[in-house]
């Protein structure tokens, strides 16, 4: 397939739709950003594959995007997902079934005895319950107009916790040994009172679980999936797990399974089945909400087969799934069949996605037998059960199954992620073993923090790697430790001067760590922090860089070179400024426009290490514009100032005729309106810089084409003119 124009920078994240909220899962990926790569690399009504699927985006989103797709998993959740998103949804039939159980469940005398309280005269419904240190705190109910009451717990409340435990449940309850996993501990099993997944829950609540699932096994399979749908999205919000917000927050007494672990806090909420149950049923990211999306987006042209021993791959099916082991990927997708592979592949061991899923699967594989899990062949390291020699070999063997079946003018884009050397080792020691050679590599920022970087906020364990890799490229890939140490100087002065302000080393690793893994020199047995120790040889008095600590960031050391003029050959304007220039000619231009809209043309600006953090964007449109409406419009002292600069601009185009100068105005400007209704780029005496490509390098005529005039004899830069704080700034050239 001929690729007409590669994504070779960040995109924004839309925000996601109902179809993606209703459901927990650990590492979802942003579905617009890979509906875009799947639209890209593949062919209308080519083959996609992701083989490590996870919450099933890329099965989604190929079939929106008319690609036939091959989403497999070995966590069955990855099934189940697709299968309640592609089934024909009736929302009445769903709506009366959900009802009925509720009502029924709001009957039964265990939940009359503990989830409701005569108070004041008034009957209140018990939301949850707040543990401190081992024991009932206090109780948050609202009354029948939904009035939120606090309660201290009486002699009542304390005899209910005692009593709960002598609970007969007369249905059925997942009873399973917890797995030998590092994940769960023998703290995790005495804290929480049992070596079973029934202690996960508290009795009462366990009681309650056990009568929904058995009301909903009674209903009609029309509407049982996506009843268990609603199931499963309430299981770990009732868990012993649930941690309790804090009074000071803006959603007090509400709680979450907030991290991807097993952990009793000293501090945790037991919520009621009930009212989690419905929220899931029918909030705004609840069932209803999803399931009624998932029907509209996907439509009912969407064919679904599953694959499995026995099974086999239909061509016709807009998506093939199924419970697949990837070392056994060629026993049901044949060699050299597929258009494109998009993936996220496990990152060491860093979120154990089977044991997690546990919490779901024991209730899950008990309504059928397909939803058991195998927990020997999941490609991860566990301590003690799984080593990293087993993990290595596990990934790699994926990477070769995967370099079989994708064509030889396929692309593969791999997500990944880690501030460890260790995990990047591993996973480039994967790739290129496998044959694979990498093409590209883009940082993506993201728009929401997941489990892998909640202990690094900041940089790059705070966003993605998008990796593209082709099967075949004829590039020498040099192993020579000097020729590693020259590039790594090389990659960090051009990033350093392209910036031209004290850079620090996490945004120099976002570059200089993808440069370095597209040349091939990031090798499996390099010592960790391999860039950082390169760069120490070129740090200190009388060498390049100098090093300051950083005050106001996590973002590592600043470097900043000790003779700056000996680099920097150009205008000097800070990367900061830079943004800023461009953010306001970007609102002179579009007048309103929504703040993604302007990070999106920031991403296609200043890729990779000259990506500006997003975060601090908004701050900058806060300068220049005001919110309306959900966008961000032009202020009217900013609009005038605005039109100073480019009247200035037009009187230097003139000045430079006068002087027998051809003048040049910044891409940025070149649209911009003088009084008379011209353009600056229409008074422009040089519309583009090709004049300057025997004499510059491309990367100073990049920059030269920000500058807001030039003036140019020839082939030879005059000077440079730009306009900052009001006043013009000359810089003759060199």
């Amino acid at each position: 397939m001929e690729i007409k124009r590669h994504i070779n920078y960040a995109l924004v994240e839309d925000v996601r739709p109902p179809m993606y909220t209703a459901m927990k899962y650990w590492g979802k990926k942003p579905h617009n950003i890979w509906r875009e790569f799947i639209e890209c690399y593949s062919p209308e009504g080519g083959i996609v594959l992701d083989p490590f699927a996870g919450s099933g985006i890329a099965a989604f989103e190929g079939a929106i995007a008319k690609r036939k797709t091959i989403a497999l998993d070995i966590n069955p959740m990855t099934s189940f997902f697709i299968e309640v998103s592609t089934a024909k949804f009736d929302a009445d039939l769903f709506t009366k079934a959900a009802t009925s159980i509720i009502e029924a469940v709001k009957k039964d005398p265990v939940y009359l005895k503990h989830y409701t309280k005569h108070h004041d005269g008034k009957l209140l419904t018990i939301y949850n319950y707040i543990w401190k240190d081992g024991t009932v705190w206090k109780l948050n109910a609202k009354d029948e107009e939904k009035n939120s009451v606090l309660l201290q717990p009486d002699d009542d409340d304390a005899g209910a916790v005692i009593d709960m435990d002598k609970l007969e449940i007369p249905f059925w309850f997942p009873e399973n040994k917890f797995p030998n996993t590092p994940s769960i501990n023998g703290k995790f099993i005495k804290d929480i009172g049992g070596d079973n997944f029934s202690f996960l829950w508290t009795r009462r609540n366990l009681y309650l679980l056990a009568l929904l699932f058995d009301l909903i096994e009674k209903q009609d399979k029309a509407v049982q999936l996506p009843l268990l749908y609603a199931f499963v999205h309430t299981l770990h919000l009732v868990s012993k797990m649930v941690v309790s917000r804090q009074e000071r927050g803006n959603r007090a007494y509400s709680g979450s399974w907030g991290r991807a672990d097993y952990m009793i806090r000293n501090r945790r909420m037991e919520q009621n089945p009930v009212i989690v149950f419905f929220r899931a049923c029918f909030d705004k990211q609840g069932v209803v909400s999803s399931l009624t999306d998932a029907n509209e987006r996907l439509g009912p042209r969407v064919s679904v087969n599953e694959i499995g021993p026995g099974k086999r791959l239909k061509s016709k099916a807009d998506v093939n799934y199924g419970r697949i082991d990837i070392s056994d990927l060629l026993d049901h997708v044949q060699e050299k069949s597929v258009d494109f592979i998009i993936t996220d592949p496990p990152y060491g061991g860093l979120v154990q996605y089977m044991d997690l899923s546990m919490v779901w699967l024991v209730w899950l594989m008990h309504h059928d037998e397909r939803f058991t899990p195998d927990m020997n062949a999941e490609i991860t390291v566990k301590k003690g059960v799984v080593s990293r020699d087993m993990y290595r070999r596990r990934l790699q063997n994926a990477f070769v199954n995967m370099h079989k079946v994708l064509k030889d003018d396929g692309y593969m884009v791999v997500t990944f992620h880690s501030k460890e050397m260790q995990e990047w080792n591993d996973f480039v020691n994967a790739v290129r073993n496998a044959g694979f050679k990498f093409d590209k590599i883009t940082h993506q920022y993201n728009r929401r923090s997941g489990e892998s970087n909640v202990s690094n906020p900041y940089g790059t364990a705070g966003s993605d790697f998008y990796i593209r890799c082709v099967k075949k490229r004829d590039v020498d890939f040099s192993n020579d430790r000097s020729a590693l140490e020259h590039f790594v100087f090389q990659k960090t002065t051009e990033v350093v001067a392209r910036r031209a302000e004290p850079t620090p080393y996490d945004f120099i690793l976002n570059s200089v760590l993808p440069e370095m893994l597209q040349a091939g020199f990031l090798q499996p047995d390099e010592p960790a922090h391999e860039i950082n120790k390169i760069l120490k040889q070129y740090t200190g008095e009388g060498k390049t860089f100098s090093v300051t600590d950083n005050p106001s960031n996590k973002a590592g050391a600043i470097l900043w070179f000790n003779d700056p003029s000996e680099y920097i050959s150009f205008p000097d304007i800070p990367l900061s400024d830079r943004v800023d220039e461009a953010v306001l000619s970007i609102l002179r231009r579009r007048i309103s426009v929504r703040i993604d809209d302007v990070i999106a043309e920031l991403f296609k600006m200043y890729p990779n290490g000259l990506t500006p953090d997003p975060r601090k964007i908004k701050s900058v449109m806060e300068k220049y514009a005001f919110q309306s409406s959900g966008k961000w419009k032009l202020k009217d002292s900013v609009s005038e100032e605005a039109s100073k600069h480019t009247q200035i601009i037009g009187l230097l185009c003139k000045i430079g005729k006068k002087l027998g100068y051809g003048s040049f105005v910044g891409q940025r400007e070149q649209p911009e309106y003088l009084n008379d209704g011209q353009r600056l780029r229409d008074i422009a005496d040089i519309k583009e810089l090709s004049c300057l490509s025997e004499k510059y390098e491309q990367v100073r005529i990049e920059r030269i084409s920000m500058v807001d005039c030039v003036y140019i004899s020839g082939n030879e830069i005059m000077l440079w003119l730009s306009l900052r704080w009001k006043t013009v700034l000359i810089f003759p050239t060199r």
